[in-house]
């Protein structure tokens, strides 16, 4: 089966179309499962971890998924994007069953962290690339926006229903409906676009290099502001339910409204890229996102928190529609596996050191004063979309 006939300039021109809509719920159920193990500090606080070793144990995840991104875009234009995910799919639900058996920290969990991490990076290298050829290039704001919308709704929901089946089953309850989101999400992508190669009919020779695009001043410089936006997002997802429990509160609820806010705002604004540019709503994006992290350790256990939580959730939702759609209208048709990997790498470096240097930090210096520290740094995305040579294309 192939998303596009000779004919067709892009399968996505409708959003309202099957391989879309599966490609959408493919991803939703796979960030349920990442979001259901944003609760794994609390796992590793249970067996002794301090926030360093926690932020090493968390961060080896996205080290993987970054190392492993150029392979995974290069093997999407040999084997096709849902070879790819279907990949994936089988490591990612290999290691969800796995951290049922460990109960230490050691080179299981770590071998553990590797492999998820690969499943995660197949999984995103052949997604992004399929959407990244597939959407019309007027309508990529609005088609980012509604993939944003069910990954920030998996993200929403996952850290309340996992805190819930903790509570109630513990942390084992936790991994099984980690495993089940990814059983389901294979099964959404096999109906959805099939078992076939889908590299959208296109046999245009030649390879692909790495080096080229990222000497395109417009695109490293995006880079840049990729990294600062996913560094912070990490930090926040990765040590809030720490502070939270420092401040005796909770992180289930901070997710929800965060990414409630999150999903309304792609769903009302996300359009509005494709009209008045991707660029224009980075700069409005950037304040919220700065803003909210600097005042979670004020306001995370006071009803401020909602606002906080709802300024945080508007800020990631428009910079991830806005920075995929500049990264889909850079490269030829040809590269796109190539950009998207670069890209999603560099996201995804963002939560590495969004695990690792924060938990340094956090270590040295203590909670609060890494949400403050990672506030200030967001910042500096701002300043670099504005003044950098980062354009719409």
């Amino acid at each position: 089966m192939s998303l596009l006939n000779k004919n067709s300039p892009a399968p996505f021109d409708t959003l309202l179309n099957r391989p879309f809509l599966f490609i959408n719920l493919s991803l939703f159920l796979m960030f349920a499962n990442i979001g259901l193990l944003y609760l794994y500090p609390l796992a590793l606080k249970a067996m002794g971890g301090d926030h360093h070793t926690i932020g090493w144990v968390m961060g080896v995840f996205s080290i993987s998924a970054v190392l492993s991104r150029p392979f995974m875009g290069k093997l999407a234009v040999r084997k096709g994007e849902a070879w790819v995910i279907s990949v994936g799919m089988a490591l990612s639900l290999v290691s969800s069953l796995s951290y049922h058996f460990i109960t230490v920290f050691g080179p299981w969990m770590l071998l553990v962290r590797v492999v998820h991490g690969l499943g995660f990076s197949a999984v995103i290298a052949g997604s992004f690339s399929l959407v990244a050829k597939g959407a019309s290039p007027l309508r990529r704001g609005a088609t980012f926006s509604m993939i944003g919308v069910s990954m920030m709704a998996a993200i929403a929901l996952a850290p309340s229903t996992g805190e819930a089946l903790i509570a109630r089953f513990g942390f084992g309850g936790l991994y099984t409906a980690a495993a089940g989101a990814v059983i389901l999400g294979w099964l959404s992508l096999m109906l959805g676009i099939g078992s076939a190669r889908t590299s959208f009919d296109t046999d245009e020779g030649g390879a692909v290099g790495y080096l080229p695009l990222l000497r395109d001043r417009p695109f490293f410089f995006l880079l840049c502001s990729t990294f600062i936006f996913a560094h912070s997002q990490a930090t926040l997802t990765n040590f809030l339910a720490l502070i939270a429990a420092k401040h005796d509160a909770t992180a289930g609820p901070f997710f929800f409204f965060s990414y409630l806010a999150a999903i309304i705002v792609l769903l009302t604004l996300g359009r509005l890229a494709d009209r008045y540019g991707n660029l224009s709503l980075t700069y409005l994006s950037y304040p919220f996102l700065s803003l909210s992290i600097l005042l979670v350790p004020g306001t995370i256990e006071s009803p401020l928190f909602l606002i906080t939580a709802m300024m945080f959730g508007g800020g990631i939702g428009l910079l991830f529609a806005t920075h995929n759609a500049l990264a889909a209208s850079h490269g030829s048709f040809r590269e796109k596996p190539a950009v998207m990997s670069l890209f999603t790498g560099i996201y995804d470096s963002g939560f590495i050191t969004g695990a690792v240097v924060s938990g340094w930090v956090a270590h040295q210096a203590g909670l609060d004063m890494l949400f403050i520290a990672s506030g200030f740094f967001t910042f500096l995305g701002l300043l670099i979309a504005m003044f950098s040579p980062m354009k719409d294309l």
